[in-house]
């Protein structure tokens, strides 16, 4: 299931898995268009359950380095990265590069409140945050 929401003029696709599902799965989700990453969930809709952490094909690639291809048979949870940085989604552009930098991630959380509103990568806040010395429109 998938939500879109539009982030100061970027469209961040949410894409969410159950905790319980294999990480196959995740590489299939993970290969659909404009999807970055997936938020693991504990609960059966996206509406009602606790957000576990973010699963990137990045994680599943390191993991299946060390892992090697086994890892594709185990749970999704096992690799969600309980530990991702999450911003307001009143946080500039400007602001929340500085927290990519800052934490050295390549994906943050857009919140409002408790409520989560998107998934944004370093990638997409580069492209929407203004160059140095132009002019704003």
């Amino acid at each position: 299931m998938g939500l879109s929401q539009t982030i100061s003029g970027a469209t961040s696709r949410v894409q969410y898995i159950r905790m319980n599902r294999p990480v196959r799965e995740a590489v299939r989700l993970l290969s659909g268009p404009d999807v970055d990453a997936l938020v693991v969930i504990d609960g059966h809709r996206s509406e009602d359950g606790a957000i576990l952490g973010i699963v990137t094909e990045r994680d599943i690639f390191r993991a299946m380095a060390q892992g090697g291809l086994e890892v594709l048979d185990g749970l999704v949870w096992m690799l969600a990265k309980d530990d991702f940085i999450a911003v307001d989604v009143s946080v500039s552009p400007e602001n929340r590069l500085k927290q990519f930098c800052a934490h050295k991630v390549d994906y943050v959380a857009i919140m409002d409140g408790f409520s989560l509103q998107g998934v944004q990568s370093v990638w997409d806040c580069i492209g929407e945050t203004p160059a140095r010395g132009a002019n704003p429109a």
